[in-house]
């Protein structure tokens, strides 16, 4: 999922037409273990939900391989795209993976 995703453009008072933003798995805090598995034994006490990290191997979770330091990859592309609106929408907003926003 995504929060604090802008869906208007506060300056001219419209709804972006398209937003993509990457997405990221996150870890629930619920259960032991080092790989992407659902059986592993469980957290007590449970954890805080956050973010993945890179692992330190090449096998660890969403991590990329090509050189990059093993940075945690996105597992997807959310899509938000408004059908019918004002006239006066028109703007495009991307987010990139690097989390900056770029407007077109």
């Amino acid at each position: 999922g995504v929060y604090n995703l802008p869906l208007s453009d506060v300056s001219t008072m419209t709804w972006f037409r398209k937003i993509e933003v990457y997405v990221y798995a996150w870890d629930a805090g619920t259960e032991e273990g080092d790989d992407y598995r659902y059986n592993n034994d469980a957290t007590n006490p449970k954890g805080k939900i956050s973010a993945f990290m890179a692992g330190d191997t090449a096998n660890a979770v969403f991590v990329s391989e090509d050189g990059s330091g093993l940075q945690v990859l996105p597992v997807g592309v959310l899509t938000l795209e408004l059908h019918e609106s004002s006239a006066k929408c028109a703007s495009n907003l991307i987010v990139g993976e690097t989390g900056r926003t770029l407007l077109s």
